[in-house]
């Protein structure tokens, strides 16, 4: 193999990596948000600061701009959960700083708790 073959092999090979990376990390795949063994129960309430970035309360979403979830060891990001319930959201609007508790039921980031901050 020549030196011109091997270096667009390797060059190919790396901007497939870096494509693959990016894309587990929009579908946070490559965040471990299990909740493995037994945890406390203040560790499994443990409540994280964000600001309201969107409100679709009748489809159970709340778009958040968040600081690290610890329990879910997810880095602060803005993105969308489910709310286990709607009601959750009714006196909440885009811009309200908030304190939540989110969780990983079935894979499906919801938030239990929120509450005006």
């Amino acid at each position: 193999m020549n030196y011109k073959t091997l270096t667009l092999t390797l060059l190919l090979g790396l901007a497939t990596h870096t494509n693959l990376q990016a894309e587990e990390m929009m579908h946070h795949e490559g965040h471990d948000m299990s909740q493995t063994g037994e945890m406390s129960e203040q560790a499994a309430m443990v409540m994280t600061k964000g600001v309201i970035t969107r409100i679709d309360a009748s489809n159970g979403k709340v778009g958040i701009k968040h600081e690290a979830i610890d329990n879910l060891k997810m880095p602060a990001m803005t993105m969308v959960f489910r709310v286990a319930d709607p009601t959750l959201v009714k006196d909440l609007k885009v811009g309200d700083a908030v304190r939540f508790h989110a969780e990983n039921p079935g894979g499906k980031l919801t938030i239990t708790q929120i509450q005006p901050q």
